[in-house]
């Protein structure tokens, strides 16, 4: 029975880490089938093995039944100044690839970004929110799901006047195999 604790602790931590944002208690009960009771229990012992790790970067937060992932206090002036370059200088092959991505093929939300990249990017969609070189709105389709779009900024520092006038627009905004990517993962969350 403890190695099953054990094991859900690891699993929450992955998803913590790979989430980037705070989670509700609920939504945690949800993804691992745990009633609110052990899904507080989870939480407390995750919460409670960063606190004994020693020189351990990371930290978990909880406030009003939600519960983030973050970095340590004690690494706060490194992580500024690691933000702070990598909002000043130019983007990271990374980033140029998440802008592409949401140039052509937005307004579009986090979850289809990352199905089309394959890895998480929220740090990523961070650094690009600061560079206002996107913006968060809301889907009408769901109230839930936001969707990220490029801004005017972003046309600005381009010097065109519509995401139309980007390099093979048409054809790549419209790119089958990034179709099949977005659809096929989609039919696969409505199964």
């Amino acid at each position: 029975m403890e190695e099953k604790k054990q094991n859900i602790v690891a699993i929450l931590e992955s998803v913590l880490f790979m989430y980037g944002r705070e989670m509700s208690f609920s939504r945690i009960g949800e993804l691992l089938g745990l009633s609110e009771n052990e899904v507080k229990d989870v939480i407390d012992r995750l919460q409670k093995e960063y606190e004994t790790r020693k020189n351990c970067g990371l930290h978990i937060i909880v406030q009003d039944e939600q519960v983030q992932m973050v970095t340590h206090p004690g690494s706060a002036t490194v992580i500024e100044q690691m933000t702070k370059k990598e909002l000043e200088g130019p983007l990271t092959p990374v980033a140029s690839e998440v802008l592409a991505i949401i140039a052509y093929r937005g307004p579009i939300n986090k979850i289809d970004i990352e199905a089309i990249r394959g890895v998480n990017c929220s740090f990523t969609l961070r650094n690009l929110l600061r560079r206002g070189l996107i913006e968060r709105i809301v889907s009408d389709d769901s109230r839930h799901l936001q969707q990220y779009k490029t801004t005017n900024n972003f046309l600005r520092v381009l010097g065109i006047d519509s995401v139309d006038e980007l390099p093979e627009y048409e054809e790549l905004s419209h790119d089958k195999r990034i179709d099949a990517i977005l659809y096929n993962e989609q039919n696969n969350n409505e199964s």
